[in-house]
């Protein structure tokens, strides 16, 4: 603290020291006025409001927190299939696939629609692979891929499931010769 300390002699400037004491000891009480016991024993009493309203917001919090995270790997595994089925539709227009080239036997092992689930990055996810020609088998008509999948929401209490579907349509560019009209895994 400061402190004022006048000069005896008229005229001259007033000038301040610093007190002996240190600043940063536990009574930070000012010189002038005594501290106010009343007010330092109404803060001791209210400690323990923090950890009450701690406890009133800490669920909501959780569920807030956990929501989001449950968004995240809704979001991650709808855009793997997206990519899934995208992957597939291409490779149904060109008739051929890793493994199963254009030109290979009809009948490759695995089939595209059991390459296609195979193809998941994400863990959990097992979708069921549709591929339809839904005007025929010709070149310049459409092929639809549609992926299908359920996810459950908080897996632990089982609070709900919702369907995932992912689809890509593109024209064929060869006759396929590997597929039959319509093909799906379930």
């Amino acid at each position: 603290m400061w402190r004022d300390m006048s000069s005896s002699q008229p005229g001259r400037e007033q000038r301040l020291t610093l007190r002996p004491s240190p600043a940063d000891n536990g009574d930070m009480a000012s010189a002038r006025a005594p501290r106010d016991e009343r007010a330092f024993h109404a803060r001791t009493r209210e400690r323990g409001q923090a950890m009450v309203e701690f406890a009133i917001i800490a669920p909501l919090f959780i569920i807030l927190v956990a929501g989001i995270i449950q968004f995240g790997v809704v979001l991650n595994f709808w855009l793997d299939m997206q990519r899934i089925s995208n992957q597939g539709a291409r490779w149904a227009v060109v008739d051929g696939y890793p493994g199963c080239p254009r030109t290979g036997p009809p009948g490759c092992t695995p089939t595209l629609q059991v390459y296609l689930e195979d193809q998941a990055i994400s863990n959990g996810l097992n979708p069921c692979v549709y591929i339809t020609f839904p005007n025929g088998n010709a070149v310049g008509n459409p092929v639809k891929v549609r992926l299908e999948s359920s996810f459950t929401l908080v897996p632990i209490v089982k609070v709900g499931t919702i369907n995932l579907g992912a689809d890509a349509t593109m024209r064929q560019e060869w006759k396929a010769l590997h597929y039959s009209d319509v093909a799906n895994t379930c």
